[in-house]
């Protein structure tokens, strides 16, 4: 789950001073990318992001591609991919990062470097690195949701920051207290606990922030279980627990279940565990644990006939993050196109170079007037340093390899020069 992969269909071209990707051949235009089957014209889109994606992560570069259909007039790109576009950034302002050029059959975007900064969504800050997806969810009232790139690292930070106040990490207390509240405050608990239910049974509950219905054909109850436990058991460890009952619909509460003659509940019940098992996930807190849960199938009778089985997965609150897989983002290593490990991923994401914490500190004992001269006056001021560790991680990117400027950025006035020797800049 956790293993870098390449892309080998995107070319990482070398005989250019520029980096450069050549993504193949693209259909551009509104009028014929709307006029693509869905599957190549998806295909088409995720090249082109994956290779946008690992540009910005990589010092920004330049995605060289030939025009597909037969035009000889320019064409703009399409809806879609600009789109696309315009969500990988978080910005309707597509220039900021992005410029077009066509000559001939040849289009090409060139793609400015990723920076941290200001964000205009849910987040105050900008991410540290770009992605396409961050395959973290959460539950909202009775809905599951991808959390996006300014979401996800503010919920990085809260977990980063909870770790750091509990110390070493959840104790065993702890979990046992959530899972006695958790247990105590929700009803899908007493249903959990019975051994069977009855046919058509209405539950006495509905779908909530920690309860989620199910209900499928059993002819693919592998398939489709497998498809759903990533996002659904992720989201409820990343919330705070819950149930996610398989085999009562949605609507009616009613329990249906799942026929017990086309149904192995050993097999099933391991192919759950499997797939929970390997969900990644990411520990801040000293602890190294894994994701707490339970399978149960309960017996469904029909006028006293067995005839089917629900399954029921308990999930508890868990320390740090869960990820459904890998994040999707990309970038340009050893003249290839990679993708990010989880931990990889997070790393970049949360954090902070050990020299950029002590730059702040060096940079202030730097400005010090203790060996200055007579006649020498301060030009600075250290006022508003209490909040230089967070400026920091704006004016100093240094993962980007972009040092802003000192001289232009925090110090107006006189000269280096003229500090250490009290002497005027402008005098003869």
């Amino acid at each position: 789950m956790n293993m870098k992969k390449q892309n080998s269909s995107l070319v990482v071209e070398l005989s250019y001073p520029d980096l450069v990707i050549n993504v193949g051949e693209i259909t551009l235009g509104e009028g014929n990318r709307n006029k693509l089957q869905k599957p190549q014209k998806e295909q088409e889109r995720k090249k082109v992001l994956q290779a946008a994606c690992a540009l910005l992560n990589s010092g920004g570069g330049v995605i060289r591609m030939e025009i597909a259909n037969n035009n000889e007039h320019p064409v703009e790109m399409g809806l879609d991919l600009e789109d696309s576009f315009r969500k990988l950034i978080h910005s309707t302002d597509l220039q900021a990062f992005f410029e077009t050029k066509q000559q001939e059959r040849c289009f090409y975007i060139f793609v400015k470097c990723w920076v941290a900064g200001p964000f205009t969504g849910t987040s105050s800050i900008k991410p540290r690195i770009c992605s396409l997806f961050s395959s973290l969810y959460r539950r909202s009232g009775t809905s599951v949701f991808p959390l996006d790139s300014g979401e996800a690292f503010s919920f990085l930070e809260t977990k980063k920051r909870n770790a750091k106040y509990l110390g070493e990490g959840p104790s065993n207390k702890i979990l046992r207290v959530t899972e006695q509240n958790v247990n105590r405050s929700n009803p899908a608990h007493l249903i959990f606990q019975r051994d069977q239910l009855e046919k058509d049974e209405i539950l006495p509950f509905p779908e909530s922030q920690d309860v989620e219905f199910k209900q499928f054909s059993t002819k693919r109850a592998q398939k489709y279980v497998k498809n759903i436990i990533p996002q659904y058991i992720s989201a409820f460890a990343n919330t705070g627990g819950g149930y996610l009952f398989i085999g009562v619909d949605d609507k009616s509460k009613k329990v249906l279940g799942c026929d017990k003659d086309n149904i192995d509940c050993s097999s099933l019940k391991k192919n759950i565990e499997d797939a929970i098992n390997k969900l990644p996930c990411v520990h801040f807190c000293q602890s190294q644990s894994q994701i707490a849960f339970t399978v149960k199938f309960l017996d469904v009778f029909d006028q006293g006939q067995l005839c089917g089985y629900v399954c029921v997965i308990r999930v508890m609150p868990f320390c740090c993050a869960v990820f459904s897989e890998s994040p999707n983002s990309w970038l340009v290593k050893d003249q290839k196109l990679c993708s990010l490990t989880t931990e990889e991923w997070v790393g970049m994401m949360m954090d902070t170079e050990p020299d950029l914490l002590c730059l702040s500190e060096d940079f202030e004992c730097q400005l010090s007037l203790s060996s200055r001269s007579p006649l020498s006056r301060p030009v600075y001021s250290k006022k508003g340093l209490e909040h230089k560790k967070d400026l920091q991680q704006l004016l100093f990117p240094a993962q980007y390899g972009v040092l802003v400027n000192l001289a232009d950025c925090l110090i107006w006035g006189i000269p280096a020069r003229a500090l250490s020797t009290g002497r005027s800049p402008w005098a003869g």
